[in-house]
């Protein structure tokens, strides 16, 4: 391989390394990549399990309006926004707001669980979804990404990044759409 070739691959491997990092939403840090994101569309349909192993999926929440967080224990921005979610659904009755945590580890469910304990996590569901099939369905491109289902099972908004779920904001919109 000839000199320039190799320089020429060097500086565009740099360049695909920098441009992944600042359109990755997991590195963003710019307000307009975390807003909500407003738009109707069918629910998801992938199942999810219950640290029983037993599946689960959105029509067992219907009727309520649920919050679906997508996190994984590898993934620092999720562990430190789970404590807001869990302090967000104690300002709510659980019959009118559901919050619902995803764990998307592949291996054990032991480590998810022992975060939410050692975290006092108590308000909030844990599910798990090791395949990852939910992350793909609703295009998730990293996380943690936030979805709002309506009592109807409709997605009415995500969510991309971390954010302080119990701010006044988060309360005043989910207060609009809990009925």
């Amino acid at each position: 391989m000839k000199s320039y070739d190799y320089n020429f691959i060097s500086k565009l491997s740099v360049l695909y390394a920098t441009l992944l990092m600042i359109c990755n939403p997991l590195y963003a840090n710019s307000d307009t990549l975390k807003k909500i994101i407003f738009e109707e569309k069918p629910g998801f349909t992938s199942k999810f399990e219950d640290e029983n192993s037993l599946s689960h999926s959105l029509d067992n929440f219907n009727g309520q309006l649920t919050l679906v967080n997508l996190w994984a224990t590898w993934c620092e921005p999720c562990k430190e926004e789970m404590p807001s979610l869990d302090r967000l659904q104690s300002k709510f009755d659980k019959n009118k707001l559901k919050v619902i945590a995803i764990n998307l580890d592949r291996g054990p469910k032991k480590k998810a669980i022992a975060f939410f304990e050692d975290n006092n996590i108590k308000n909030i569901s844990l599910f798990f979804d090791s395949k990852n099939n939910i992350p793909r369905e609703v295009k998730a491109l990293g996380l943690p990404a936030t979805i709002l289902i309506d009592q109807n099972g409709t997605q009415i908004a995500k969510y991309l990044g971390p954010a302080e779920w119990d701010d006044q904001y988060f309360i005043d919109l989910l207060s609009k759409y809990a009925f």
